[in-house]
């Protein structure tokens, strides 16, 4: 039958792509709960659904890839530091791209606990340098 068919072309539009609201203008619907009558959603169209907002989710949240400078001749503590630096700067430029506020809380705490880090470091670095330098022979 003819209304039977409105069924079948609302579920193939929205299979296709195309959202509820604007369906629900093509049908000439004044309340979204009568398109919902119309269209039949499936386990299949559900899954589909997911897998396609979790490739997005994926997409919009990504890391630079970390660059390490190539003129650190070693990996001691100077060329640790700085990458701590570097894994700092990406984490903030993350951190500004989240829209979720826990997230944003949460890097901010490891932001915190990355430069703690980095100052302890820089305070072995600094007794490293006396003892080569002979000035710390009296500790």
């Amino acid at each position: 039958t003819p209304h039977r068919l409105r069924h079948s072309f609302a579920t193939e539009m929205l299979r296709l792509g195309v959202s509820l609201p604007a369906l629900m203008q093509l049908l000439g619907h004044k309340d979204i709960r009568m398109t919902l009558r119309y269209v039949e959603v499936t386990q299949q169209d559900l899954q589909r659904e997911f897998h396609q907002a979790r490739q997005n989710a994926g997409h919009s949240h990504r890391l630079p890839a970390l660059a390490f400078p190539k003129d650190i001749p070693d990996a001691g503590l100077p060329a640790i530091c700085q990458a701590l630096e570097s894994t700092r700067h990406l984490l903030e430029m993350y951190r500004r791209q989240l829209r979720d506020e826990n997230g944003r809380r949460t890097l901010r705490r490891l932001d915190k606990r990355l430069r703690a880090v980095a100052s302890q470091l820089q305070r072995i670095h600094i007794e490293e340098e006396r003892r080569k330098n002979g000035d710390g022979l009296a500790s």
